[in-house]
This record gives structure tokens, C-alpha cells and sequence, in this order.
């Protein structure tokens, strides 16, 4: 395949491969923020929580239900209402006639072990610091990266809009149209508005965290307060207990600021999306006593009602014109949705652009490698002889052809066929474009010796496509490092029976290939069964002195593997064989009974470990099992 795009859009991909690893890993981060902050509060919230509904039972108890329904319900807000609607009287009203029943409940209620002093001074204190450390959390977990995801999405439009007017120009003066545009300018605008709502709604969040910390305060100074003055009711003007009461004594604001949130309704009403609200089991009970119900903004699906006081016009222009305000997880996972679309439109762009060419055989093979190379391109008609042309592949051939030495880059195949390895060079270039329909390959037959079999191919460097266009400056040289074919060997002793496994390492720079041309059809190339004499064919000798009528002969680089008796055990192993050119090396992994992990330098001089029991000794010291 040939993708014309790409160096077209290096620039482009590099932007986006930014935006994209910044986007999401910092939508990870809120999101895990937000978990641990939901955890946090209804964690800091639960001791309060058991005290209430304790109360509900007592007030369940003490009047009949069918004169308070709401008394013994389930659910957190309507078990609230009962709880504010008691709190509010008994502030208005303190014991009068006017509480009724309810009030012997209240006394009851602060007049528990429960509501001792102490424990309760300890108490509040535990909760207003895990109330503290809720804010602190969404501060330091959360805040940093929801302003990252409304920057970069900001710089992603800004970006989009700029490369889609260049692309507009570019279509009047034969440039690029706007079908080949990375990004979609309006899916990037709805981007950058869901993150700035985002943003919004935890700035709102953060503040109602705020306001619920003071609520919190008051209601727990009050509640301490209430309790001694509860305790003192009934006894001698100078008893302990009134003189508790009278050091426990809040000012008059903070009754005020309590009787003021529980006169009032909750700071926004929340509904599941099917108009209806319900369905409030994701709510604790503490908090819809305050009025505060923050678990709204950390549950999927659910979008918050504010007060017409707290919606401000850009917010509601964000929203459609509604005031209405998503949950921070509801905002995230519809982040999260634009973002996969926005980002798998490159994918699509270049699939569109991508010139493909399939390949058939006419013969099957059992193993098959691809690797990339780095043609000579210009730099083979600037004078220089082919012993300077190291760093790329410049095929040799039995007929000299310029075409061959122009090819910018090759795709090279190495496929077994019975007792010969093919080995076959695509050229890159415009030859693989959609409007050709003649070209040519290359191929050449590595002929292995008698009674080896092949059970794998790797190649063995550095791969061209990392180094297609590594520089700005289009006259930088460009060079690759080491290139060489690995195979996996088999050989089985007639007479012993013993199975030998063996890793060949060799340099493909000298075989000779035979150019043969094809003729595309709908889009497919064949691979004709072409025979080739075997004094046309490079021949892998396992010794140096070794002869044949080959056109040329390789000697590779052994490395020992392992040594079995019997086919019954090896039939049962697989193997894994990873070369890695830029370091030297290479590993091969057993996978049995034990599974081996053998390691070698491939780099090291073989002159005189190539023949027989040297060879064995010096390969089992190369490789080390674990």
C-alpha cells in the first residue's frame, strides 16, 4: 500500500497525537478525582446519617403514619423532609403544644448516648475535616485537569478552524479540500463548549461544597447546643447541666442560618432524564437535610435544577438555553463520546486516501514475514558506487535497471515454500497508485539445505517507516541500521532421532533478484508459481567449504536453541522468536513444559564458531534460559 497523505499531515498528526494524549489522560484523572471525592463525602456524611435515621424511627414511632406519610419512608429525600420540617418547628417553637407528638421524639433524640457532649464535640470535628478534605480533593485532583481538557480543546478548535479555511483556499488553487481535513471544526466546537460546561459545573460543584461545609458547621454547633440545653430541661437552676448549657450557647446567626436552610427548599432539584425525580437512592440522607444534595453531580444520568438566582445566561446558552446543569460524570462521559468521535476521523480520512494493493500467490506458503526498507531514491544517481550506499536497500539484479535504483522505499515478503524460502521486493511509490495498473517485483529463492526445515521468519533491524521522513530538511540523509533475516531452523537426525533447533541470522544485501512485471486486476496483484534453476537461486550453506551450482552462497549466523530425542515432545512446544536490530539482539521463547527464554547477541563475530561441535559450544554460551 502507498498512503500519500502522510507526509502531507506529519505536522497535523503531530498536533493531534498531542491533543489526543493530553485530552484523555487528563479526562482519566477527573474522572478518577470525582470517584474518590463521591467516596469522600458520603464517607464524611455517614456518621451524621446514622443519627438521622435513628430520629426517623423515633418520629415513625411517636406519630401515627398516617398523619405524617413521610415518617418510616426509604428514600433519603423524603425521610429529610421529615427531619427538616421537625428541626424547623422545634427552632420556631421549641416544647410547645404546637410540635405535638414529635417533640418527645426530639427529646429523646438529643438526650442519647449518642448526643453526649464530648463524643459529639469529636465527632463534629471528624466530619467538618472530612467535609474539608472533600474540597481539598476536588482542588488538587480534579480542578487542574478540567482547566487542561477546556485548554487543549480550545487550542484544538482554534486549530481546526485555521486548517479548515487553509484547506477552503487550498481547494480554489488545485490544494487540499475538506474532505481530507483531520479534525471536523464543528465536532471541535462541540468540544471545547462540553468542556468549558464542564468547567462550569464544577465551579458550581466546588462552590456548593463550600456553602455545604458552613451548613454542616451550624447545623452540628446547633445540634451540640440543642443537646445540652435539652439535658439542662428539669433541673436545678444550678446544676452541671445548666451550666453545660449555658457554656454550649450559639448566637443567635447561627440559629438564623440554620432555620433559614431548612426553611427553605433544596438548592436545585435533580431528574433522571425521564422527567421524574423519584428515583433518589444515589442520595444520603445528611445532605438533603442541609439542602445540599452534592451526590447529584457525581452520579451518571442525573442533571441538577438550580434556583433561577443561580443560572447565569452563558451558562444557559451553553445548555441550549435551559437551566439546566449536567452532572460532572454525565459532562465527562459525554466528553468522552465526542472525543472518540472527533479523534477516529483521521482514521477514516486516510483509510479513504490510503492506496492499497492486494497481493495473492499462486503457490501457499506456511510462514510469512513484511518488513520495510528504505530505497536508495535519488542518492543512487548522485555518482556514488553501491559499496557506499550503506544505510539502504538497493536490490541487486541480473539485468541493471534505473528504475530499481530510483525507488524511494521497498516492502519486502519472506515466505516459506517447502525447501526453499522466497523472498520477494514490492517497490513503494507511485507505482502503487489507483491509476496504474501495470508494474513490476522482484523475487528471489533462498535455497536451505537437506533435511532443514523452516518453522519461522522474523526480519531482523530497524524498520523503514520510522525513518520515512525524520527531518524538516527533505536533502537530509536518511540511513538505516542493521538488516538482516532471521529463521527458525529444524533439523531431525534420521539415525538418532534427535531434534535439533537452531536460530540463522544473515544480511540479504547480495542476493540476486529476478524482476518479474504483473498486471493489476481489480485491485489485486497475483504472484505467479515461476520456477527458478538453482543456478539462479542463493543457497544457505551450513558450512563455509560447503558448495553448490547456487548463484551465490550465504553462510548465517547459528545460535543453538535446544537439542530433544524424540518428534512426540517438540510437536507439542510453540515458539515465539523476537529480533531487535537497533540493540543487536534477539529472543526466543519456548512455550512447554518448562518454558525457556533463550537470548542472544547477534552481533558477535561467528568466524570461528560456523562448523561442527565448536559451534554447538560457542551457541549454548551465546543464549541464557531462564
Amino acid at each position: 500500500y502507498g498512503m500519500p497523505l502522510l507526509p502531507q499531515k506529519r505536522f497535523d498528526l503531530q498536533i493531534l497525537s498531542a491533543s489526543y494524549r493530553s485530552i484523555f489522560s487528563h479526562l482519566w484523572d477527573a474522572r478518577k478525582g470525582i470517584c474518590a471525592a463521591t467516596n469522600s463525602w458520603k464517607a464524611a456524611l455517614r456518621p451524621l446519617d446514622t443519627k438521622f435515621q435513628g430520629l426517623l424511627t423515633l418520629l415513625s414511632k411517636y406519630q401515627p403514619l398516617e398523619s405524617s406519610p413521610t415518617f418510616g419512608a426509604g428514600r433519603s429525600s423524603a425521610g429529610a423532609e421529615s427531619v427538616r420540617l421537625e428541626f424547623l418547628r422545634f427552632i420556631l417553637s421549641g416544647r410547645s403544644t404546637v410540635v405535638g407528638d414529635a417533640s418527645g421524639a426530639l427529646d429523646q433524640f438529643f438526650t442519647r448516648a449518642q448526643m453526649h457532649d464530648q463524643l459529639l464535640q469529636r465527632e463534629a470535628r471528624g466530619v467538618e475535616a472530612a467535609v474539608a478534605s472533600v474540597e481539598g480533593m476536588l482542588r488538587s485532583r480534579v480542578l487542574a485537569s478540567v482547566r487542561a481538557v477546556v485548554y487543549r480543546s480550545e487550542e484544538l478548535y482554534g486549530w481546526a478552524r485555521s486548517s479548515s479555511k487553509s484547506n477552503i483556499k487550498g481547494g480554489d488553487t488545485g490544494g487540499e479540500d475538506s474532505s481530507s481535513t483531520l479534525v471536523d471544526p464543528e465536532m471541535a466546537l462541540c468540544l471545547y463548549a462540553s468542556s468549558r460546561a464542564l468547567f462550569l459545573t464544577f465551579d458550581r460543584c466546588l462552590g456548593y461544597v463550600v456553602e455545604a461545609r458552613g451548613r454542616v458547621r451550624d447545623l452540628l454547633a446547633w445540634m451540640r447546643g440543642t443537646a445540652a440545653r435539652v439535658r439542662a430541661w428539669g433541673t436545678a437552676a444550678d446544676s452541671v447541666q445548666r451550666k453545660n448549657a449555658r457554656n454550649r450557647r450559639i448566637g443567635d446567626g447561627v440559629v438564623r442560618r440554620v432555620a433559614a436552610f431548612l426553611s427553605r427548599p433544596m438548592v436545585f432539584s435533580s431528574w433522571n432524564g425521564n422527567g421524574s425525580n423519584d428515583d433518589m437512592d444515589h442520595r444520603v440522607l445528611t445532605e438533603c437535610v442541609i439542602g445540599m444534595p452534592l451526590s447529584d453531580f457525581f452520579v451518571t444520568g442525573y442533571s441538577q435544577q438550580p434556583r433561577v438566582a443561580d443560572c447565569d445566561k452563558e451558562n444557559a446558552a451553553l445548555h441550549g438555553g435551559t437551566k439546566c446543569i449536567r452532572s460532572l460524570e454525565s459532562t465527562v462521559q459525554s466528553i468522552f463520546r465526542i472525543c472518540t468521535v472527533l479523534f477516529d476521523r483521521p482514521r477514516s480520512v486516510f483509510a479513504q486516501s490510503l492506496n492499497t494493493l492486494d497481493i495473492c500467490f499462486e503457490v501457499e506458503h506456511s510462514i510469512m514475514a513484511i518488513h520495510t526498507r528504505i530505497g536508495a531514491g535519488p542518492h543512487a544517481t548522485s555518482g556514488g558506487e553501491r559499496d557506499n550506499m550503506s544505510g539502504f536497500f538497493l536490490p541487486k539484479i541480473n539485468k541493471k535497471d534505473t528504475s530499481i535504483e530510483e525507488c524511494p522505499f521497498w516492502t519486502l515478503l519472506a515466505r516459506s515454500i517447502g525447501t526453499a524460502v522466497e523472498f520477494i521486493a514490492l517497490p513503494g511509490g507511485t507505482g502503487f497508485e489507483s491509476e496504474f495498473n501495470k508494474g513490476y517485483y522482484l523475487r528471489a529463492n533462498l535455497m536451505i539445505p537437506e533435511g532443514w526445515e523452516v518453522t519461522n521468519i522474523v526480519f531482523y533491524g530497524d524498520d523503514g517507516i520510522s525513518s520515512l521522513s525524520p527531518d524538516l530538511n527533505d536533502d537530509a540523509k536518511i540511513r538505516e541500521g542493521r538488516q538482516s533475516l532471521g529463521c527458525m531452523m529444524k533439523f531431525i537426525d534420521p539415525l538418532s532421532i534427535e531434534v535439533r533447533e537452531e536460530l540463522w541470522v544473515f544480511e540479504y544485501e547480495d542476493v540476486v533478484f529476478q524482476k518479474f512485471d504483473f498486471e493489476r486486476i481489480h485491485g489485486e496483484v497475483t504472484i505467479s508459481a515461476t520456477k527458478v534453476g538453482k543456478d539462479e537461486c542463493t543457497f544457505l550453506a551450513v558450512l563455509e567449504d560447503e558448495t553448490s551450482d547456487a548463484i551465490i552462497t550465504i553462510v548465517p549466523k547459528r545460535r543453538h536453541i535446544s537439542t530433544s530425542r524424540g518428534g512426540s515432545q517438540v510437536q507439542k512446544q510453540r515458539q515465539q522468536v523476537n529480533l531487535c536490530g537497533s540493540r543487536g539482539t534477539g529472543g526466543v521463547v519456548t512455550f512447554g513444559a518448562p518454558t525457556s527464554l533463550d537470548i542472544f547477541d547477534l552481533e558477535e563475530d561467528e568466524n570461528n564458531t560456523s562448523s561442527g561441535e565448536d559451534d554447538d559450544e560457542s551457541s549454548q554460551e551465546d543464549g541464557s534460559t531462564t
